[in-house]
């Protein structure tokens, strides 16, 4: 395993604040490495924040299930799940263990929708679970540019369950432009 790669994101990457790690992966490279050896790469351009007990839109709202544990894992794991019994949706878990928390990707720049998006990377519920690195064949590399980025932060998608002020909290992050944005 080679994740001594200075541009691979580490576990303690993620062990931080939820909105502050969904601001540092726009713009940084999701990688799957698939049996064949082929690479899949796109730049992370929007993610959902779903952060605590408190969040009602969060799965982790009414405590930890089967569903929801790696939510409350270490930080830096994939929790991914079947969502309308059809789509794999992958997120990426935050903060410390015991916490839970973790960030939606919903789109990269070669597909829009968290759908979409997995099915573009060959991700289903095999990778749940799993750390995010090279031996596991998926990973996210930095962002060498360190460009500012002009980020827009509106209302989570498909929510309304909810309710307010949860429907309303901008915590989607999105680039506004995917110019110079390429790793």
């Amino acid at each position: 395993m080679n994740d001594s790669d200075p541009n691979i994101l580490k576990d303690h990457f993620f062990e931080r604040d939820s909105f502050l790690v969904a601001e540092e992966i726009l713009g940084c490279a999701l990688v799957r490495e698939l049996p064949d050896g082929n690479l899949i790469r796109s730049i992370i351009s929007e993610v959902e924040v779903y952060d605590g007990f408190l969040d009602k839109a969060s799965h982790a709202h009414r405590g930890i299930t089967k569903r929801n544990q790696v939510m409350f894992g270490p930080p830096g794991r994939a929790y991914v799940y079947l969502c309308y019994g059809m789509h794999w949706l992958l997120n990426i878990t935050t903060r410390e263990s015991g916490y839970p928390a973790a960030l939606l990707i919903r789109s990269v720049s070669d597909c829009k929708g968290p759908g979409r998006t997995t099915r573009f990377f060959h991700i289903n519920g095999e990778q749940n679970n799993q750390s995010l690195n090279k031996e596991n064949g998926l990973w996210l590399e930095a962002n060498k540019n360190k460009l500012l980025k002009n980020i827009k932060k509106e209302p989570r998608v498909g929510i309304d369950y909810a309710g307010k002020p949860w429907v309303n909290k901008l915590y989607r992050y999105g680039l506004k432009s995917l110019e110079d944005c390429t790793n």
